[in-house]
């Protein structure tokens, strides 16, 4: 995964080529089928959306493992630190067994690769009472209607429950739409992980569902 250059923010943002959201969704679906994992569409109440959503993760298999630590690395005022949650999330089995990369890098973000869902990188920065978790959704630029995309997006705030879109800018002037969610930096880390996979599995399903809208 290409390294991020930082902008004047101090935010880490990826540098070389960018993939877009697409790529990252047809890599998953090939290492799914690959896996011998298959697609089924269901009929179902809207109210039981949520549950079909679990339902489907454990039929793959556990992902946050039979562990997870909270309190050995918060600091003193119950707050996390980079260094501090970079450590915690090391120790946690998804990363120690691969299906979650932990970047080497050293920084003010923390890099992930979500080896499961197509190498998709999600970012993490912590920063003073606040905890970010990000992702590129696509390129402003290769989105074939942008007011039109725009509209939908901001009717979608019910299809992806904790993460919000938005437009940023990185270290090369382009611009992108982003998923993230944000949550206190005393959460505990299975809040936090739980943050990390939500917005993975938001990201990769607004992809799927606005594929229509990006041009490739």
């Amino acid at each position: 995964m290409p390294p991020r250059k930082k902008t004047e923010a101090g935010q880490a943002q990826p540098a070389g080529k960018l993939k877009t959201s697409t790529d990252y969704v047809r890599n998953m679906r090939q290492r799914l089928a690959e896996a011998g994992l298959v697609k089924r569409e269901f009929w179902i109440l809207p109210e039981n959306v949520g549950a079909l959503r679990g339902i489907e993760k454990a039929l793959r298999q556990p992902f946050l493992g039979e562990r997870i630590k909270l309190e050995n690395f918060m600091t003193q005022n119950g707050n996390w630190t980079t260094e501090s949650l970079r450590k915690a999330l090391a120790e946690l089995e998804i990363v120690t067994s691969g299906r979650v990369v932990l970047g080497n890098e050293a920084g003010a973000s923390i890099s992930l690769t979500m080896t499961e869902l197509g190498d998709l990188p999600i970012y993490i920065a912590v920063s003073g009472d606040q905890v970010l978790v990000d992702t590129t959704l696509a390129e402003v630029a290769k989105v074939k209607d942008v007011p039109a995309f725009n509209s939908l997006v901001l009717r979608s705030r019910d299809l992806f429950p904790l993460s919000s879109v938005g437009i940023e800018t990185l270290g090369d002037g382009t611009e992108v739409y982003c998923m993230f969610g944000a949550l206190s930096s005393a959460s505990d880390l299975t809040v936090i992980v739980q943050e990390i996979l939500t917005l993975a599995d938001n990201v990769i399903r607004a992809a799927d569902a606005f594929e229509g809208y990006f041009s490739n």
